[in-house]
């Protein structure tokens, strides 16, 4: 399974790249009142109208700076879902596969927001996103 590696806050988070369908240059965003934790607005991408995500906010972390990226995902539904984030590092081959996350790390979500750690052919160790539960819940 493959991931695609973000940073967000100064963290590295993995988002499955099955769910990612391409990564642009953020485009103008139209605000939205009273939105919930984290969403910036909405955009315009490809004929598409979809809500745009600060990740970094969304996360608890500091809200991502420009130019950044959006990192577009199949949502819930698969209606597509817009997640900025400060830049994209790459994608991962798991070859090492996955472990269960640290309380420690896990305890600094929403429960459930973690699905695990990657461990790439690199050895270093990436947090595993659960998109389903960081686009469906409200945040603490």
């Amino acid at each position: 399974m493959s991931t695609l590696s973000v940073r967000v806050g100064g963290a590295e988070f993995g988002i499955p790249a099955e769910r990612v369908r391409e990564v642009l240059r953020p485009p103008l965003l139209t605000r939205v009142p009273f939105a919930r934790n984290g969403v910036r607005g909405v955009a315009q991408v490809r004929g598409t109208v979809l809500a745009v995500v600060d990740l970094g906010e969304r996360l608890g972390l500091a809200p991502v700076g420009a130019p950044g990226r959006l990192v577009v995902v199949w949502g819930r539904e698969r209606e597509p879902v817009g997640l900025l984030v400060d830049r994209v590092v790459g994608l991962l081959e798991e070859d090492g596969g996955e472990e269960a996350a640290p309380d420690e790390a896990s305890a600094a979500l929403p429960p459930g927001w973690l699905a695990g750690i990657a461990v790439p052919a690199s050895g270093r160790r990436v947090a595993l996103l659960h998109l389903e539960r960081v686009l469906g819940q409200e945040a603490k």
